[in-house]
């Protein structure tokens, strides 16, 4: 694991832009709890802020999933039998931050923005994993990818390029997916 990607270094990380910035605001509260929590000391003797502790435990269980299953907790899937609630709860709790982004203080949004569990708006970005994907494969064998049905990796990609396809034919695919995607179609063939 990268050591950004620690507990330690991302707090670090978000403490080193939050002070380039102005750190007069309750800020100071969640960055001594984040900084206990991470650098393995548990919560020290000075009094912490009930609602820090909270936000902050959140904050690495849903970092500490990420890190285990290599994905952001998910709070809904097509069978919810399948879903943990462990994993729902943690899911909810990250829509709850992006719902409520105008009450977090500085710190708090700081902290989820260098989190790489985290994402502000994760179906945009799984829209563009899947588009650098598309693209990448392109690049490394020539062509777009096709339903090929010996790979499933680049039959899924096939899948989701061609719904994209005809989401930009119907005039359903937002502003900016279509530019990206009329310039992919614009830098070569589509089988």
């Amino acid at each position: 694991m990268h050591h950004e990607h620690t507990p330690a270094g991302l707090c670090l990380k978000a403490f080193t832009i939050w002070q380039a910035e102005d750190a007069s605001d309750s800020s100071l509260a969640y960055w001594m709890v984040d900084n206990d929590f991470s650098n393995a000391q548990g919560i020290s003797a000075r009094p912490h802020s009930k609602h820090a502790v909270k936000w902050v435990s959140s904050l690495h269980r849903y970092e500490a999933f990420w890190r285990a299953d290599g994905r952001s907790p998910r709070e809904n899937t097509r069978n919810l039998t399948t879903l943990p609630t462990s994993e729902r709860r943690l899911g909810q709790w990250g829509r709850y931050q992006r719902r409520f982004e105008e009450n977090l203080c500085r710190y708090q949004e700081i902290r989820l923005d260098v989190s790489p569990a985290f994402k502000w708006d994760p179906h945009e970005e799984g829209w563009r994993a899947r588009f650098d994907a598309c693209t990448n494969h392109r690049s490394s064998t020539g062509r777009v990818p096709y339903l090929n049905s010996n790979d499933p990796i680049e039959f899924a990609l096939a899948r989701w390029l061609g719904r994209q396809m005809r989401q930009l034919q119907r005039g359903t695919l937002m502003a900016t997916r279509a530019a990206r995607l009329k310039a992919f179609i614009a830098e070569g063939p589509t089988i």
